[in-house]
């Protein structure tokens, strides 16, 4: 088999496990109010994703990797046409309860980030969270140029970790049980491979270290943890190499 098939299988067998666990809770429209027009300024990385994907009332958009759908829901209240397509059978078998639960449809689909069998240059916006760290970077890659239309757009939300002190930090801890062989966060040097052919717009990145240590051990003050995050790297742009989390535009020329 090839990389790509193993990674492909590796990915099934991860997600299968995390929608096993997943309870599918009842929950209103005003989860959503935060997706619907957050602000440039937002210091939430999946806000942010959501304020870069701008006007998309009409537009044709692959929620690419959609897990349960929860993005989904936001992107078709949005006005969006929305394909959505994830690898595990699982996942969108919950998202499609997710969906039917607001009473509201779209194409889900099992299938490859590889090759998604969509036409080419027949995609607005691919909207991709979280995803790419698991694949090949370049097939996903070429793929998404594929489908995509001249001047359309990936709105990309990813983790990283561009500095090699904190790699190697990181690397003395346990990894974490639903982690497969495949995954991880991107270095500096694969998120310019995937990057590269594109053009990029709105680059921002987000939470240093210690917001996640601050919010499992005070989370009440889970939110301000964010704002010092947001507010030292904004004002002192050295430590944007102990971010862990980037979200960017990429237009296709």
């Amino acid at each position: 088999m090839t990389d790509s098939v193993y990674r492909n299988q590796a990915e099934i067998e991860r997600s299968s496990s995390e929608a096993s666990k997943i309870v599918l809770a009842p929950f209103g429209a005003s989860r959503f109010d935060r997706y619907m027009d957050p602000p440039a300024d937002t210091i939430y990385p999946l806000e942010y994703a959501f304020y870069l994907l701008g006007d998309v009332h009409g537009k044709a958009v692959l929620d690419l990797g959609c897990g349960t759908g929860e993005n989904t829901v936001a992107l078709l209240k949005r006005g969006a046409r929305v394909r959505a397509m994830d690898i595990s059978p699982d996942l969108i078998a919950i998202a499609e309860k997710r969906l039917h639960e607001v009473n509201i449809e779209a194409t889900l689909a099992v299938g490859d980030a590889y090759n998604t069998g969509l036409a080419s240059e027949s995609v607005d916006i691919v909207f991709c969270i979280a995803l790419i760290h698991h694949l090949d970077l370049a097939l996903v890659r070429d793929e998404m140029l594929r489908v995509l239309r001249r001047g359309g757009t990936v709105v990309l939300k990813e983790p990283i970790r561009f500095s090699g002190l904190y790699n190697r930090a990181r690397g003395l801890l346990p990894e974490q049980d639903d982690v497969s062989d495949y995954e991880h966060p991107l270095t500096r040097e694969e998120f310019r491979l995937f990057t590269q052919p594109f053009k990029m717009e709105g680059i921002r990145y987000f939470r240093l270290p210690f917001v996640p240590l601050a919010s499992r051990l005070l989370p009440s003050r889970s939110d301000a943890a964010w704002r010092a995050s947001d507010w030292a790297v904004k004002n002192l742009p050295f430590l944007e190499r102990y971010a862990s989390g980037v979200v960017v535009k990429l237009i296709k020329g």
